[in-house]
């Protein structure tokens, strides 16, 4: 069973009615109804708190978190969607530990992180004022989440990785690569579980003007999906697959139906709400998630929308 088999709503009535609510928030800002929704809200920034805050009236603002929430951005409380497996998608080290804390009943725990985005000083700070750990060594968001997983309550190493004899092709549709190429790693156990590394590849490339660039990371959707391909291409068919992300990152919830589009395997997105975000950083009450967050995060909504859509059409040739 498909996440949006659970809330009882096909694919199509499941993207119709957010097309409906995108359309809402499109008016809500002034354009007409027709407007392309990704010519009204800007692209998201990352992180996502470096976005310059669109110039909303206090009503509109209102407004806009009114159907932000719909989608489920911004919740106060956490969502679970219990599976067997779960993949802490990565982030900041504060996000990491706050997916972590909503995953305690999965078999399987999955730390991803990008080898390529570099970590800033106020996640070094974070961590050395947790944990006392010195980041001098680690330098990206896959080392530290490697860090963040073993100092987790209950975590016991393995003596030496096992790199496990699967992977992904970035340039042929993160296809599954039966090669311990080191994008799967088990590096331990916590309570039960087995605490696995998913390291999150991409091609970089330079443009015609010679400016870096990047393409072919797997997103929410390709990562649910290779981790299915191997649970399959190790017999398992039944066990649920989960990504566990934030309530500002509500746009998730689309990839699981994308990633069910592709298999009858049960896909669900966690949230940590922002009251574990507030428990997991020591703060005293949750702060609501910033407005200038939301804009970008339709924008990803409504492209993913979009892809889930095309994928939909495509099954049904």
């Amino acid at each position: 069973m498909t996440s949006h088999e659970q809330g009882k709503l096909t694919p199509e009535t499941y993207i119709a009615e957010r097309m409906k609510w995108m359309q809402d928030a499109v008016v809500l800002l002034g354009a007409e109804p027709d407007k392309n929704p990704l010519e009204v809200f800007p692209q998201p920034t990352e992180p996502r708190d470096a976005a310059e805050a669109l110039p909303l009236s206090e009503e509109q603002e209102t407004k806009l978190r009114e159907v932000a929430g719909r989608f489920g951005i911004g919740g106060e409380t956490d969502v679970i969607a219990p599976t067997e497996v779960q993949i802490l998608e990565g982030g900041k080290p504060w996000k990491i530990e706050a997916e972590a804390a909503i995953v305690g009943g999965a078999r399987t725990v999955v730390f991803a992180g990008s080898p390529y985005r570099t970590i800033g000083s106020d996640e070094s700070e974070y961590v050395l004022g947790k944990h006392g750990i010195e980041l001098d060594k680690v330098v990206s968001e896959y080392d530290m989440a490697r860090v963040l997983a073993t100092k987790q309550e209950g975590f016991v190493a393995l003596e030496k990785d096992e790199v496990l004899p699967f992977g992904y092709d970035i340039k042929d549709g993160h296809k599954l690569l039966h090669d311990q190429n080191g994008q799967l790693v088990k590096i331990g156990e916590n309570n039960g579980h087995q605490v696995l590394l998913l390291r999150v590849d991409r091609e970089n490339y330079r443009d015609a003007t010679g400016a870096p660039k990047y393409r072919n990371q797997p997103d929410g959707s390709a990562l649910l999906g290779f981790v299915s391909d191997t649970l399959s291409a190790a017999g398992d068919e039944t066990s649920g697959v989960g990504l566990a992300t934030s309530t500002t990152y509500a746009s998730r919830a689309v990839d699981t139906v994308r990633a069910g589009l592709k298999s009858g395997r049960f896909f669900g997105v966690s949230m940590y709400g922002r009251q574990t975000l507030a428990d997991v950083r020591g703060l005293p009450a949750a702060e609501p998630t910033g407005i200038n967050q939301i804009p970008g995060e339709l924008h990803a909504m409504y492209e993913k929308l979009v892809s889930l859509q095309g994928e939909l059409e495509q099954t049904q040739q």
